[in-house]
């Protein structure tokens, strides 16, 4: 959900490569029937989507790595230690993205890994993680969407590739 949520955020014109794999996957699988419901109503079509496993070299290419919870922080980061300093859960970036100075999109990893230690950390350890919906009823599905979709507004603000006022935003969701 959160590639697809991405995608569309992002101003079409920034370069932007985008790509998902999973720690666990069922690789070459369709996405999870609530999730591709979820994203349906919000206009989203994740009907090409496949599950693809996570490898070592896919974070050791990337500029930056956002996961969904802790352990699959853990998992990149134990698979490929040298991407600590552009791995953080996706809600973990977005809680920093407001201690940030504009600039390139490196420029703003760069600060973030630096102000990772001294940000604010949340009470409850478990604050930055998104509970995975698979298998869930789609209202589950729908609640991560909106959790997900505030950290991707945030972050692509944050790295200067929002779409523009005129671009995608999601709707509200329809009562299927």
């Amino acid at each position: 959900m959160a590639e697809l949520l991405i995608r569309a955020s992002t101003d079409p014109r920034s370069g932007l490569t985008v790509s998902s794999a999973g720690v666990h996957a069922l690789v070459g699988q369709p996405m999870d029937r609530g999730a591709a419901s979820a994203l349906g109503q919000v206009g989203l079509d994740p009907t090409d989507h496949r599950a693809r496993q996570f490898e070592p070299a896919m974070a050791t290419e990337a500029d930056l790595i956002l996961t969904a919870e802790r352990y699959h922080l853990e998992v990149v980061l134990h698979q490929a230690p040298t991407a600590l300093r552009r791995t953080f859960m996706i809600k973990e970036f977005a809680r920093i993205a407001s201690h940030l100075r504009a600039g390139t999109p490196k420029h703003v990893i760069a600060q973030a890994a630096v102000i990772r230690g001294l940000a604010p950390r949340p009470k409850d350890p478990t604050a930055d993680d998104v509970a995975d919906p698979h298998g869930q009823p789609v209202s589950v599905s729908r609640a991560t969407l909106a959790e997900l979709d505030q950290a991707v507004q945030t972050i692509v603000g944050a790295l200067g590739m929002a779409r523009k006022p005129d671009g995608w935003r999601p709707l509200p969701y329809k009562r299927a």
